[in-house]
């Protein structure tokens, strides 16, 4: 026996061939369907509510793009206005900055004269302490030229 007829063979049933005389109930097609208008009532309903509830999903989207597009329009608006400020404080930021930049050998010259002012201050101060300790040295050396002189006379 080969290998490809050792499977199985399933038996196959011929169709019986029925007369109304051999069959108990002659078979009747029934003239109408075999349900009442109940089950098309209750597929139209459903039908109707679907599209009643697409219908009111739309709506309830429609009213929320409607609503959140104005407030997306005011917040644009806002942006829009600050963007607008921003960008002039800018402007006025690198204008500042650009003064600054062009006065820095301004400012360090004012603080060369500072240096030069307090160190021409001290100076003066210095030139006055010596003046003042030569005076006394000056009037100790009168004085003591004066008593050297006084004992002679």
């Amino acid at each position: 026996m080969p290998f490809y007829n050792m499977a199985k063979k399933v038996p196959t049933v011929e169709p019986v061939s029925v007369t109304d005389e051999q069959s108990p109930k002659a078979s009747i097609e029934p003239k109408r369907p075999g349900t009442s208008g109940t089950e098309l009532l209750l597929t139209t309903n459903r039908r109707t509510a679907s599209q009643q509830y697409a219908a009111a999903q739309r709506a309830e989207n429609a009213y929320k793009a409607k609503k959140r597009s104005a407030s997306a329009r005011q917040h644009r608006s806002e942006a829009a206005s600050h963007f607008k400020l921003s960008a002039h404080h800018m402007k006025e930021g690198f204008k500042s900055c650009w003064s600054m930049v062009t006065a820095v050998p301004w400012v360090f010259k004012a603080w060369k004269e500072d240096r030069q002012a307090m160190k021409e201050k001290k100076a003066v101060e210095r030139y006055m302490e010596k003046k003042k300790k030569l005076e006394e040295r000056i009037a100790k050396q009168e004085v003591a030229q004066e008593k050297e002189k006084e004992p002679e006379a």
